[in-house]
């Protein structure tokens, strides 16, 4: 085969590929790209590495797959970030950041809304809880770092499942991951609500 033939359908299979990852992100709701495309790849019987699309081909494919199949897409995600801004504003005493898909824009109608809470007495966030008559579960979250006696507390708001991970403040500095890095604050989700932006812009790590 050629050489300009050989890129040819390597690219065509990168696309293929992205195309396939962006439906499972949305249908199957897997929001971790590396997991989607290597699932798309399989999927698809493609097991060169060198095909595997970057992340942003597949969010330049999971956008034009939203506009197809899933029109009121920036809705819905407007109307999570909206419910995340409340429960910034709700849990202000505890240093909360939002994270996850509702942040990075890929969140869909059966997503979390995943906030981080920094503080030095886990029990007093659920004593709060309770207060305010909120009953909730202790839960794991595949891949988040644990902290002894800082759970993951999962509840319900306005028809929403949220998970709220408890950390020590001295971790509020210190991200060990990926994810956690890329967090807001209720000054920062107040901008990006402004903009009227369906992706992230920013990373906000300020205290509100």
């Amino acid at each position: 085969m050629h050489r300009a033939d050989h890129d040819r359908s390597m690219q065509l299979q990168r696309t293929e590929i992205a195309q396939r990852a962006a439906k499972l992100v949305v249908e199957e709701h897997i929001h971790d790209f590396a997991q989607a495309k290597r699932k798309a790849a399989k999927q698809l019987g493609i097991n060169d590495r060198n095909a595997l699309p970057s992340n942003d081909e597949i969010e330049s494919a999971l956008g034009e797959y939203r506009q197809l199949y899933d029109p009121e897409h920036a809705l819905l995600l407007q109307t999570l970030r909206e419910k995340a801004a409340y429960l910034l504003e709700f849990f202000a005493a505890f240093r909360p950041y939002l994270y996850g898909s509702v942040l990075n824009g890929r969140a869909g109608a059966h997503s979390n809304i995943n906030l981080q809470l920094f503080h030095d007495d886990p029990k007093s966030v659920e004593l709060f809880l309770l207060n305010q008559r909120i009953q909730y579960d202790i839960v794991t979250i595949p891949g988040v770092r644990r902290y002894e006696d800082y759970p993951v507390l999962a509840f319900w708001f306005d028809d929403t499942p949220v998970r709220v991970q408890l950390q020590p403040s001295s971790a509020e500095r210190n991200p060990q991951h990926k994810a956690e890095k890329e967090r807001i604050n209720l000054a920062g989700l107040k901008r990006l609500l402004a903009n009227g932006s369906t992706a992230q812009t920013s990373t906000e790590l300020a205290p509100c």
